[in-house]
C-alpha cells in the first residue's frame, strides 16, 4: 500500500526545472478558413478572438498572417471561396483543444486545421502559393 507505481513518480525532468505544474509549450500552425463574405473589421474581431483564447489558456500568438481571400479547392459549405488566416502558437495541448472547440463552435469558420511543427520553422510562414492560370487545354499560361 505505500509503494509507490510509477503513475505516482515524478517525472525527473519536471522535477529538475522546479515547477512540476508548468506545461510545455510546442509550437503549433494553424490555418483556418472564414466565410468571404465577412468584412474585414468582421475577420479581425474573429482573429482577436482566436488569439484571446489562446492568450487566456496559457498560449503564446508567435505569428498571426491573414493570406486573404483564395479560390478553395472545392465547394465547403456551398462556399467557393475563403478568407485564410494563419497562426503560429507556442501553446500545450489544452491551448490546442479550446481553439479547435471553439472553431467547430463558430458559423463564420468553414474550414481549419493544427500541426506541430519544428521549432525552427516558428513564425516563419510559408509564402501563399500564387494561383496559375489555366489554358482550355489545361496548359498554363504564358505571361
Amino acid at each position: 500500500m505505500g509503494t509507490k507505481t510509477t503513475r505516482d513518480a515524478v517525472d525527473p525532468e519536471k522535477a529538475q526545472s522546479g515547477d512540476a505544474q508548468d506545461p510545455i509549450l510546442r509550437p503549433y500552425e494553424t490555418i483556418f478558413v472564414v466565410k468571404p463574405s465577412l468584412s474585414d473589421d468582421e475577420v479581425t474581431a474573429i482573429v482577436d478572438k482566436i488569439k484571446g483564447i489562446v492568450e487566456e489558456t496559457g498560449g503564446v500568438i508567435v505569428a498571426a498572417e491573414n493570406w486573404g481571400k483564395k479560390k478553395l479547392a472545392y465547394d465547403i459549405q456551398n462556399e467557393r471561396k475563403g478568407i485564410y488566416i494563419v497562426m503560429h502558437i507556442k501553446g500545450s495541448g489544452e491551448v490546442i483543444r479550446e481553439i479547435e472547440r471553439n472553431y467547430r463552435i463558430s458559423e463564420f469558420i468553414i474550414k481549419y486545421m493544427t500541426i506541430k511543427i519544428s521549432p525552427e520553422t516558428l513564425g516563419q510562414a510559408l509564402p501563399i502559393r500564387e494561383e496559375k492560370t489555366f489554358s482550355s487545354r489545361g496548359r498554363f499560361e504564358r505571361n
